[in-house]
């Protein structure tokens, strides 16, 4: 073999020596996204799972209490699940009805004239199926006295505990998202630090490689053009 064919394997072997090292770059860019996939589609999965233990029971519970006529109870389940769901980009507008009153001021000397306002009080609006039940509001006298009763006594404090069990529980489970969360960016930031590593690592030694095989061929360009005399 003369020393042009030495010098035109030399060239072929260069170019395999350059492609083999883009190709490993590329292999650690392409196993970065396919980390970066995974570990986003297995956290969506966990907290999924999880998100939807704990939504369901609140949810639920809010349904229960709105068919057991205890809005008192819906209203808190209702806050605890707003806490696990994010709201929506579009949000659906939900206004009160309001009903116009008259209010006469009694006039205290018999030459002072009444005067008479007019105002707006807000209504409360229930389904038609709890128009034979009797309305009574929270910490109203009338709830005091239904307290009272011992059934009934008995009753609010069963559910006062698994009022507070249930927002433990969507609390413990809001902590172990976002701590899964903290490790998920450490994790990812770790891996991207590796990938990091061993892309400068690689790119060291191509640079080292690549002039030793520049040296080598202008060795073999300049003895081919008879510049050197050995």
């Amino acid at each position: 073999m003369n020393l042009k064919d030495v010098g035109k394997n030399y060239f072929i072997v260069l170019i395999k020596i350059i492609t083999f090292n883009l190709s490993i770059g590329v292999k650690s860019v392409l196993r970065f996204f396919l980390f970066l996939s995974v570990l986003m589609s297995g956290s969506c999965t966990v907290y999924t799972e999880k998100q939807s233990q704990a939504l369901s029971k609140v949810v639920h519970a809010t349904k229960d209490s709105l068919d057991a006529a205890r809005i008192d109870l819906a209203d808190v389940y209702a806050s605890e699940a707003i806490k696990i769901v994010k709201p929506p980009k579009n949000r659906i507008e939900i206004q009160s009805m309001y009903e116009k009153i008259t209010i006469s001021t009694t006039p205290t000397t018999p030459e002072a004239k009444s005067e008479i306002t007019k105002d707006k009080r807000r209504v409360v609006v229930i389904p038609e199926k709890y128009k034979h039940d009797t309305v009574i509001v929270v910490s109203s006298v009338e709830y005091d006295i239904l307290l009272k009763d011992k059934e009934n006594f008995e009753q609010l404090k069963v559910e006062q505990e698994t009022l507070t069990k249930a927002k433990r529980e969507v609390d413990e489970e809001l902590n172990k998202q976002a701590e899964y969360k903290d490790q998920m960016i450490k994790d990812l930031n770790n891996f991207r630090r590796e990938i990091a590593e061993k892309n400068l690592t690689i790119f060291k030694l191509f640079s080292a490689l690549i002039g030793i095989c520049f040296t080598i061929g202008g060795y073999i360009f300049l003895k081919l053009k008879g510049l050197i005399p050995f």
